[in-house]
């Protein structure tokens, strides 16, 4: 079988136009007031328009008016400010999701001490989430540990965040995620925010 016949549905970014994978963009809908709304999951019905997963490239489609283009002059004036701040509170909203479903689950441990003791055991966690403002002391102790044990790192979220998210009482810096699924998941929407905020876009 051909590549072309592997590949899956391709699409173009509205902004600077490079083609690829359906998968390797964010989608854009219309509401029905006609504003453009971000579609991070890809099931909202009607016309699709399309950016690379970078803010530079979503402001500069928001700048050449390309959503009035892509939707054939039926979308709202968009705020590319306003959109921007959707678009980011809708990714941490989704980050926020699964570590609590992985909390609820049962397959989140948290605490410096705790999460320690998991790289040096026997049952090795599937991510390791450290906040956005850990102490360089213990993000690197634990991020050594990580390394050696071959355990993937992502930084989300701040102390406060992840205390209240995993129901705590005190704030929490580190959580390893016991679970392939949940751990697969919050990589995958983790990556996909950094790669907006192009902290490593591969651009």
């Amino acid at each position: 079988m051909g590549r072309e016949a592997q590949a899956g549905p391709q699409r173009s970014c509205i902004a600077c136009r490079r083609e690829g994978d359906k998968a390797s963009f964010l989608r854009f809908v219309l509401a029905p007031d006609g504003s453009v709304t971000p579609d991070l999951e890809e099931k909202l019905p009607g016309r699709g328009a399309y950016t690379c997963v970078a803010r530079s490239c979503l402001l500069e489609a928001v700048k050449k008016r390309q959503f009035g283009r892509s939707f054939k002059g039926a979308a709202a004036p968009v705020d590319g400010a306003a959109l921007d701040s959707l678009l980011q509170e809708q990714m941490e909203r989704r980050i926020s999701g699964y570590l609590a479903l992985a909390n609820k689950a049962g397959v989140a441990t948290s605490g410096g001490e705790a999460v320690e003791r998991t790289m040096k055991g026997s049952n090795r966690p599937n991510l390791l989430v450290l906040s956005e403002d850990i102490s360089p002391a213990i993000g690197e102790k634990l991020d050594g540990l990580a390394q050696r044990a071959g355990v993937p790192v992502m930084r989300a979220l701040t102390k406060e965040t992840l205390g209240m998210l995993l129901g705590k009482e005190s704030d929490r810096s580190a959580v390893a995620i016991m679970s392939p699924g949940f751990g697969q998941s919050l990589i995958r929407e983790l990556v996909r925010y950094r790669n907006y905020l192009e902290e490593d876009s591969g651009r």
